[in-house]
């Protein structure tokens, strides 16, 4: 289980995106979309409100990002400006680490028209 993370003072940078919308979800790692789409369904929870990692290297850095496990297909995607955390210490492993970091969350999703 997971909070979200945003600034309160500066408002919906996600253009309603999920992050926006919850103040808390499961986050999935370790699993495939349709693992966690189906550990959803079978405990009776809403996939469309929570979250799953997206692991990404770059420069040799661990810049992984959550996104909603349910997502519009056909959209440009990017940040929207808030995070994911837990105070558990059971959470992601990031370069090889646990962490208590907050994760981003690449929540907002774009029509290019």
């Amino acid at each position: 289980m997971v909070s979200v993370y945003r600034d309160a003072c500066i408002g919906d940078c996600t253009g309603g995106g999920l992050s926006s919308r919850i103040d808390s979800g499961l986050f999935f790692w370790n699993c495939t979309r349709q693992e966690a789409v189906n550990y959803c369904t079978e405990h009776n929870i809403d996939p469309t409100t929570q979250f799953i990692l997206v692991k990404r290297e770059l420069w040799g850095e661990d810049h992984s990002f959550a996104e909603p496990l349910c997502k519009p297909a056909q959209k440009h995607q990017c940040f929207g400006g808030n995070f994911i955390y837990t105070s558990n210490g059971n959470f992601y492993k990031m370069g090889g680490m646990k962490t208590n970091s907050p994760i981003p969350v690449h929540d907002r999703f774009e029509d290019w028209n």
